[in-house]
């Protein structure tokens, strides 16, 4: 394939202003895909995005120049947002514009080679038989939660609901790896704690599952096996104000984690990479911009930190 790439990114990008309880930054690119291709970019991973995105990005569509942009939807506006951090640390998301679906027929042709995949949407906008057919052509897929029913999604359809618990059943039948947060987990499996949630997970039928849990690191379910935990990584502010900036942070560790799975299939040494992708993006503010994506080599310098 010419211009051959190893990953491709399925999910909306967005115009995004991020409200903080005491500051306001925007608009900036922002979304798990924008994040997830910029992170992965940054260590050397050839990517392909598939995204609608309007005129109205014109001005920061230039930060996605590392990227392959055959795959980029031309369309009249680009998905807009507010996402907004409460004084608690929640967040939330309202939107204000949105693309349509993006459905398999809208995959280029030539990303069809791939053998790798991360499903990443904001809000539902990834179809399902989208996930379902690269899996019947026995690609690696991978998915992020966040966007079905997650954090960044508008109205959370919980295993409770009919179509949730279709969504759930669907994207677990269909994946290689499922990813989510523990805040996402608590919309879509409510009640359950994330060993728990994970567990119904893998019952329901993912392979594996590896979930987020903010300052306590991350753990990862295979099959019937225990779940194992991991520690997260220690960031230390290079801002001004000494501020660590956790916008992005579930989605770099995302990135991080197939930036490194791509190459050794290891699950444990995938989410040690993607906890120290996410350490360092935390490090710096300025959203999401390519400038702002630890290299490869950063990463590297962080682990052996860790292992020291």
């Amino acid at each position: 394939m010419k211009n051959k790439i190893d990953i491709v990114v399925i999910g909306t990008i967005i115009k995004e202003t991020i409200i903080f309880p005491d500051k306001q930054m925007g608009p900036v690119l922002g979304s798990p895909a924008a994040y997830s291709s910029l992170v992965m970019a940054a260590q050397g991973v050839k990517v392909g995005i598939v995204t609608y995105y309007g005129n109205d990005m014109e001005e920061i569509i230039s930060e996605m120049d590392a990227l392959d942009k055959r795959g980029i939807l031309p369309y009249s506006h680009t998905t807009t947002n507010l996402l907004i951090y409460n004084e608690d640390g929640t967040k939330r998301v309202e939107y204000q514009k949105s693309t349509p679906t993006i459905k398999f027929e809208d995959i280029h042709k030539d990303y069809l080679e791939a053998k790798y995949y991360k499903i990443c949407p904001m809000n539902y906008e990834v179809d399902l038989d989208l996930v379902s057919k690269l899996h019947s052509m026995d690609k690696v897929v991978f998915i992020d939660l966040g966007g079905f029913g997650g954090a960044t999604s508008d109205i959370r359809h919980s295993i409770e609901t009919e179509y949730g618990k279709k969504v759930i059943e669907t994207l677990c039948n269909n994946s290689s790896i499922i990813k989510a947060s523990e805040e996402d987990l608590a919309s879509i499996i409510p009640g359950k704690t994330a060993e728990e949630a994970a567990e119904i997970l893998i019952s329901t039928g993912a392979p594996k599952v590896v979930v987020t849990l903010g300052g306590k690191g991350a753990l990862y379910k295979i099959a019937d096996n225990d779940p194992q935990y991991i520690k997260p990584f220690v960031a230390t502010s290079e801002n001004p104000d000494g501020s660590l900036d956790f916008t992005g942070a579930g989605d770099s560790f995302g990135a991080g984690f197939m930036a490194s799975y791509m190459q050794e299939q290891d699950i444990r040494k995938a989410i040690l990479n993607g906890n120290a992708t996410a350490s360092l993006v935390i490090q710096r503010s300025g959203g999401c911009t390519y400038d702002r994506m630890p290299s490869k080599e950063r990463v590297q310098e962080r682990l052996q930190q860790n292992n020291e």
